[in-house]
């Protein structure tokens, strides 16, 4: 067994989900952060596990011809919390994150010749976050206090003058912010949220004292969106209205890979369409603009619902739409639809599905079933119920809503009585 503070020069194999290197100690898995596959690197031990190890690195005695200088350091070159994929080129980082889902789901039972799309990289790989949430600390003999994200001990805050990942307008804003009276009078563990949309600009507003105006406008394929001020929307406009398109297509049968251009035109023979954990109803209505005959949408938080009520209204769709916990209405077979002749798109949060969510779709039998996913981890544990239900995947891709960091999001399309790949 490899020693604690022991140096050993070892050959990463490679990277797996969440940034860590693999290399192999003496048979045993080493886990090593900042490295690039087939660098040769030189560690000291640093913690030993039951299984693995864990070991800093300490110098790259041969690097890879994809490592670049740094681009998410403080000035003191301190690594940006979260931005573990910095010292790569991008290319290579996209690479690598299509190598961790493969891996993800080609293991799953029938997977193994999944369809894989080419991965949809992000136009922007820093300076597109369109929200910002900091959070402030006081220490002892500091005048002023931290604002910033917390670092690897989930308690010390890393002063973030100007986030790499942000908006340039958000770190101009943050930057006037740091300046001002406010700033000084932060308290305690208070957060900071700063949210920019093209329409709106920026808006800033401490702790959860969400400004009192109640929405801000999102540009998606299908038309503006009205989202709640302090509401989610996919922190990457670019790649979102990617991923939107690529539903788009796929619900109009096109599997050709891409996300096109431009919405698809309506189809006569659309089926209906039911949207779960339906937001702002994004999905909802970029559909139901395609011919959908019923449009529904579920969601448990009464301020998206509304705001995606008032979306249908103002982009003529007639949609229906539920606030109702998923787990609750997954027991009561979502209403009594009968979903043998509708389309289901899901698009949890990162926890994924609740089991009976999960159990009742496949109970529910729809013929489609287009899951967005943003952790891979729970997507592959919810497929586990999906496929053997009489699912398999049509297609899977990649889009990288998060460069630079450990995520990204998935859209597969799930298709039933189709023969498994």
């Amino acid at each position: 067994m490899p020693a604690l503070d022991e140096r050993r020069d070892l050959t990463i194999e490679s990277v797996a989900y969440r940034g860590r290197g693999i290399a192999r100690l003496d048979g045993w898995a080493c886990f090593v952060d900042g490295v690039a596959p087939g660098e040769l690197v030189r560690v000291r031990v640093e913690k030993l596990h039951r299984n693995f190890v864990e070991a800093r690195l300490l110098d790259v005695l041969q690097p890879s011809a994809d490592r670049i200088a740094p681009c998410c350091r403080l000035p003191d070159g301190t690594r940006v919390p979260g931005c573990v994929y910095d010292h790569l080129a991008y290319a290579a980082e996209l690479a690598v994150k299509q190598r961790q889902l493969d891996d993800f789901l080609r293991r799953l039972p029938g997977a193994a010749q999944v369809t894989m799309a080419p991965p949809c990289p992000s136009p922007l790989d820093r300076h597109y976050r369109n929200k910002l949430v900091l959070h402030a600390q006081r220490q002892a003999r500091e005048p002023q206090p931290r604002l910033g994200y917390y670092g690897d001990d989930n308690r010390t805050v890393i002063d973030i003058p100007a986030c790499p990942l942000a908006r340039a307008e958000i770190n101009t804003a943050l930057a006037a912010f740091r300046q001002s009276v406010e700033f000084r009078r932060l308290r305690q563990a208070e957060s900071v949220t700063f949210r920019w949309t093209a329409t709106d600009g920026v808006v800033v507003w401490r702790d959860d004292h969400a400004p009192t105006r109640r929405h801000l406008t999102e540009l998606a394929p299908c038309g503006a969106m009205a989202v709640p001020v302090d509401g989610f929307y996919q922190v990457n406009p670019e790649v979102a209205a990617a991923l939107m398109r690529q539903v788009m297509a796929w619900y109009a049968g096109d599997a050709s890979g891409a996300a096109p251009d431009a919405p698809r035109p309506p189809s006569a023979s659309a089926p209906n369409l039911l949207d779960l954990y339906c937001g702002v109803g994004v999905f909802a209505l970029a559909c139901g603009k395609m011919g959908a005959p019923q449009v529904a949408g579920i969601e448990a938080h009464p301020a998206a619902l509304a705001a995606a009520q008032a979306n249908a209204v103002s982009q003529a769709v007639a949609a229906t739409f539920h606030c109702q916990a998923m787990s609750a209405a997954a027991q009561q077979r979502f209403g009594g639809l009968d979903l043998t002749e509708t389309t289901v798109i899901v698009d949890p949060p990162r926890q994924g599905l609740e089991p009976v969510v999960a159990q009742a779709l496949a109970a529910a039998q729809p013929p489609r079933i287009f899951y967005i996913s943003c952790d891979p981890a729970t997507l592959t544990r919810d497929l586990k119920i999906l496929l053997p239900a009489g699912y398999a995947i049509r297609q899977a891709r990649l889009f990288d809503m998060f460069p630079r960091t450990a995520h990204f999001e998935t859209a597969v399309w799930l298709e039933r009585g189709r023969d498994r790949c």
